[in-house]
């Protein structure tokens, strides 16, 4: 069997990179960072919140072990230490894909905040950014949750989709298999940086 060459010039290779990473949500791990860092901005940064107090927010799990429970413990601290109103649950399908556009239109409309997580592997980080991404170019400020061994992926992650600004918030890795006590102490640790995100001081 022969094997066809195919010499693609400049124009054609940019395209087949944008679809990589556009439509199939591939990372170069090549990409410069700094260069990403400096580069303008192609993603759109969601107005932060005025206040915590009465705002209407929603938890996004992204269905990884224990993803859920750790935003749980997250919403109440939000909840009892600034004032939001009570959190919804939502879920996605599957923590390895983005989440489906209709599901975040409806978190868009209904609410004025969104924490998801939590990247804790390769494939969740990818889609828990593009979930953060694509929520905050719809208007709504969405803070993302991410395992200390993965945030340099999703620094990467943020820099292909188009928002090397947007911040995360770091917990200690793994949290699949800890206690629920021990997922108390994680959030506790966290939930002022969530909050700090949400209301710009970070942002």
């Amino acid at each position: 069997m022969s094997t066809a060459i195919v010499d693609i010039n400049g124009s054609e290779q940019s395209s087949a990179a944008k679809y990589l990473v556009e439509t199939l949500g591939l990372v170069d791990p090549t990409v410069n960072a700094v260069a990403v860092a400096e580069s303008k901005l192609e993603g759109t940064a969601a107005p932060r919140l005025s206040a915590l107090v009465g705002a209407r927010g929603v938890l996004l799990d992204n269905t990884k072990g224990n993803a859920g429970p750790l935003l749980r413990h997250v919403g109440d601290l939000l909840e009892q230490k600034y004032g939001v109103q009570s959190l919804r649950m939502a879920r996605k399908l599957v923590y390895s894909r983005p989440a489906d556009p209709a599901l975040l239109d409806e978190l868009a409309r209904d609410y004025e905040f969104v924490v998801t997580g939590v990247g804790a592997c390769g494939s969740c980080t990818s889609g828990c950014v593009r979930d953060a991404v694509d929520l905050e170019a719809r208007g709504i400020p969405t803070v993302a949750i991410h395992t200390t061994v993965f945030m340099n992926s999703a620094i990467a992650h943020r820099g292909a989709f188009g928002r090397p600004d947007l911040q995360f918030v770091p917990v200690e890795h793994p949290i699949a298999a800890v206690s629920d006590a021990e997922l108390e102490r994680r959030a506790v640790a966290l939930v002022d940086d969530v909050a700090a995100i949400l209301i710009g001081d970070k942002a």
